[in-house]
């Protein structure tokens, strides 16, 4: 970030992308690191407890090759029905509730129940209340997603400078530019963390709500995977999940910063 007239301005988009690519490095560096470690462990271990990275790999191959039967597309269908759900609703009610304090006072009780309910707890109900599938799962991630998204966006609609906002008023600039210049670049970096923070949880809860109760889905290959005592897929699938998220986070969540919020770099 550059100092100009003592206002910080953001650097040339160049700059950001170098910043960008060099976090993939350094990402790139504490991975190879753990895959190191991994390999360690493997050898004190044993392949049983905790199979070796190339074994893990290959099968995680195998997983890919036959990507119509291992079920992934079932889950990824899942996540991205309940994450985006629990976005819309979850953004929208935060900021709503962040504007008008009365109506957060309203919905505060409802959304600590939901904070202070364990994942498993969710899970468990779904199962009793919609039986094994699509409906059970999906209604797990949305209420344990929603609370998160609405918390991070009304702290964001609430930290609004008060004095902008009254001055935005004082020159009666309208609405739309006060949307615009002022609310716009305040919450995008909110948004863009609620965005972040519902894609961790909603791939959490989905493996979970499938591991315990789904015929199908990643979450039900590791279960039957456990019960034949079959290590290196549990591992592979774990792989994968773990995969899926640094890949949204790196290709996503990361541009999308350096293309809104470029005062941060």
């Amino acid at each position: 970030m550059i100092l100009i007239d003592g206002i910080k301005a953001p650097r040339a988009a160049i700059w950001r992308v170098a910043d960008y690519l060099l976090s993939g490095l350094s990402g790139l560096g504490v991975i190879c690191l753990a895959i190191a470690l991994w390999q360690l462990g493997s050898q004190i271990f044993g392949e049983f407890l905790l199979p070796s990275p190339k074994v893990v790999f290959v099968r995680a191959y195998e997983i890919l090759a036959n990507y119509k039967s291992s079920d992934i597309p079932v889950t990824l269908f899942r996540a991205v029905v309940g994450v985006g759900v629990s976005c819309v609703v979850g953004i929208t009610l935060g900021l709503v509730a962040g504007y008008y304090k009365s109506f957060a006072a309203f919905l505060k009780p409802f959304i600590t129940i939901l904070l202070s309910m364990p994942p498993i707890i969710w899970v468990v109900l779904a199962l009793f209340w919609f039986s094994f599938g699509n409906v059970s799962t999906i209604f797990t991630i949305i209420i344990t997603s929603i609370p998160l998204t609405f918390a991070s966006s009304m702290v964001g609609m609430m930290s609004v400078n008060e004095q902008l906002k009254e001055m935005f008023d004082a020159y009666d600039l309208g609405i739309l530019k006060k949307i615009r210049h002022l609310y716009l670049p305040h919450l995008t970096s909110y948004i863009i963390s609620s965005l972040s923070v519902a894609v961790g949880m909603g791939v959490k809860i989905v493996i979970m709500a499938e591991l315990l109760g789904a015929s199908d889905g990643v979450g039900s290959k590791i279960a039957d995977a456990r019960v034949m005592l079959d290590t290196p897929s549990v591992m592979a699938y774990v792989v994968l999940v773990i995969t899926l998220v640094m890949l949204f986070e790196y290709l996503i969540i990361e541009p999308l910063k350096i293309l809104l919020m470029p005062w941060k770099r």
